[in-house]
Order: structure tokens, then C-alpha cells, then sequence
């Protein structure tokens, strides 16, 4: 086989050559040649131009909400996970309900710490519990002391919209904090305010009895994995367990993603795995 390089040589010294013979005929129109062709060798070795290729869109994962939606969930289910079944009301689910009123009136008479001074009321909690999800926080704002609510405020409702997203019933959902009362001016917990306060939440857990507890923020997650100081890098998105026994997913308050709007991202990943273990 000859040489494509060597035939693209030759058919340039041709065309050379009927050039300077035009030139001293003294024509000023060189004429084409009726049957030029390049030699079969030399367009096999001229690359075909490159097809061009539209990017790929990104594709979502069936099922899963991307995180910018926990911001701004839109009103149709179609935008969220399905919705989950609400279980069935335990046998003995009265007497529990008795159990947790009558908790919730000795914690509005507590004087435990010195933040029965400033409260406006105690705190104890919302939601029937019948899906055994428990999220809990670390105590009540402005909002809630005014209300005698958990979670009312706009970090409630940013909760609110979370839940929803995620497949939860927001009624049937159960919502606590560690303390029952509001720290003045919205501090963080002070250690003897928790050591008092932990009690009720206790006998709140033994009550409600959940299948999985979401802790949000950094309090709520250091007590119930038993890991005092430890980071909330460190604790989220991972399953631990309190007292052992029931699992806890901690993940970041709904107050610190109002303030830190990037943080919805991770937040809208934990409670995906939050229902994962719900339904295992």
C-alpha cells in the first residue's frame, strides 16, 4: 500500500506544475481540472470532523426531592415523597396519652431551675405521636413561650415544610424540646438548666415510645447519643443510639438553616435517611 503522505506530494507538485505553465501562457484564470479527485488513500487519513454532542442533563434519583425544595415546598404531593401510612393507635395508646397530660402538668409547676422565673409558660410539646418519629430540639424561643407550643415559630415552620417534604404527618409527628422553658433573650442551655430539665424528657421518650428519634442541633444531639462536645459535623447523618436502645438521627436545628441557607442540603439528606430507618 503506498503512502497517503507520499500521494499528497506528488498531487501538490502537479498542481504546482499547471500553475507556472498557465502563468507563462500569460493566463490570468487558472482553469479547474474536470475530473480532480484526491486520491482514495489520502481521505482515509483525513479525519472526519468531531460530532458535536449536547451535555447530558443531570438526572434525580426517582424519589428523591432535591434539596433546594425544603426551602420552598410547593403545595402539590406530587413535589414530595409519598405520603407515609399513620400507624395503627397502639392497645395501650390512652394510657400512655394519660400519662404524658399528667407529666405535662407537673412540668408547668416545675421550679427545678431558675428559668421558671422568666418564663411566660412552660413548653411540653405537640403532635398525637401516633407515627413513632420523635423530633427533638433544645428549648423554646419568643414563640413558643408565648404560645405554650414547640416549633411554632419560623424555625417551626421551616420544620414544618420539612416534615412534610419528607412524608411525615405534621399532626401525628411528636415534637419536644429538652428544656421545657425559654433561656432568656434565646441563650444556649446552661448544664444545670439540661440536668434539670432531662427528666421530663426521659419519661417523655419512655412514653411516646418512638421507633427513631431526629435530634436537632447540636444540644438535642449530644445528649441523646451520650456524646458530650462532640461536633455536629461529627454527629449528623449518622445513625446512634440513645440509651442504647432506640436509634437517633441527628441533624442541624431548623434555626441555623435560617441562618445558614447552605446547610439544606445535608438537612434534606439526614431526614431521607430519618425515613429510611422509619420504615425498616
Amino acid at each position: 500500500m503506498s503512502d497517503p503522505q507520499d500521494e499528497l506530494g506528488e498531487l501538490s507538485e502537479a498542481l504546482r506544475g499547471h500553475l507556472e505553465t498557465a502563468r507563462r501562457r500569460g493566463r490570468t484564470r487558472v482553469p479547474v481540472p474536470p475530473t480532480t479527485t484526491v486520491p482514495a488513500a489520502a481521505r482515509e487519513a483525513t479525519p472526519a470532523p468531531a460530532p458535536v454532542v449536547a451535555p447530558a442533563r443531570a438526572r434525580v434519583p426517582a424519589g428523591v426531592v432535591p434539596a433546594a425544595r425544603v426551602a420552598d415546598v410547593a403545595t402539590d404531593r406530587g413535589k414530595k415523597l409519598p405520603l407515609l401510612d399513620i400507624e395503627p393507635e397502639p392497645s395501650d395508646h390512652a394510657e400512655r396519652a394519660g400519662a404524658l397530660a399528667a407529666l405535662a402538668r407537673e412540668v408547668s409547676a416545675c421550679t427545678r431551675c431558675s428559668l421558671c422565673e422568666t418564663r411566660k409558660q412552660t413548653v411540653f410539646s405537640r403532635g398525637r405521636g401516633r407515627t413513632r418519629v420523635m423530633f427533638i430540639g433544645e428549648a423554646p424561643g419568643a414563640d413558643e413561650d408565648a404560645q405554650g407550643f414547640p416549633f411554632v415559630g419560623r424555625a417551626g415552620q421551616l420544620l414544618d415544610q420539612i416534615i412534610d417534604a419528607v412524608g411525615f404527618s405534621r399532626d401525628e409527628i411528636y415534637v419536644a424540646n429538652i428544656l421545657k422553658c425559654r433561656p432568656p433573650e434565646n441563650r444556649d442551655p446552661r448544664p444545670g438548666e439540661v440536668e434539670a430539665c432531662t427528666p421530663h424528657l426521659v419519661r417523655q421518650i419512655e412514653l411516646v415510645n418512638p421507633k427513631i428519634l431526629c435530634a436537632l442541633g447540636r444540644h438535642a444531639a449530644q445528649f441523646l447519643t451520650g456524646q458530650p462536645g462532640a461536633p455536629m459535623g461529627k454527629l449528623r447523618g449518622k445513625i446512634h443510639y440513645y440509651q442504647g436502645r432506640i436509634r437517633v438521627l441527628p441533624t442541624y436545628h431548623p434555626a441555623a438553616l435560617l441562618r445558614n441557607p447552605e446547610w439544606k442540603r445535608a438537612v434534606w439528606e439526614d431526614v431521607q435517611i430519618l425515613r429510611q430507618e422509619y420504615l425498616r
